[in-house]
């Protein structure tokens, strides 16, 4: 399937999530017992999950997967959010942010696999 037709889009809808992850980290940052805004993270990082592996783009796919493992301990009640946490999402989201903008300029995930934070996410 020729996936060109639905890049534009893609590239619409992932710096729309990627804001709003942004912003909500930044409010679990400062409230961590913050139910809402955890689903909220968690459904950012779902969607962002499907879309790219829609279009192929499996490291992000791979990355956003291995977030909502972590997102889903917090909402299990297994774990609780606390800085190191925080900080991972926030390496999650600048990963995200890279592998976006080298999709921008060449259609490609680039070279990066981000394999300490995938490694730091599984670890937790």
């Amino acid at each position: 399937m020729d996936m060109s037709q639905y890049m534009e889009l893609f590239i619409e809808e992932s710096k729309v999530h990627l804001q709003s992850l942004n912003q909500n980290l930044l409010e679990l940052e400062k409230r961590p017992d913050n139910m809402p805004i955890l689903n909220e993270i968690f459904r950012v990082a779902h969607t962002l999950k499907g879309m790219s592996g829609t279009m192929g783009y499996s490291k992000m796919a791979t990355l956003t997967h291995d977030m909502e493992n972590v997102l889903q301990k917090i909402r299990n009640r297994k774990i609780k959010v606390n800085s190191e946490i925080v900080d991972v999402l926030f390496q999650c989201l600048d990963a995200l942010e890279d592998y976006l903008q080298n999709i921008i300029k060449t259609g490609s995930e680039g070279e990066k696999t981000y394999d300490d934070v995938i490694n730091t996410l599984n670890t937790i």
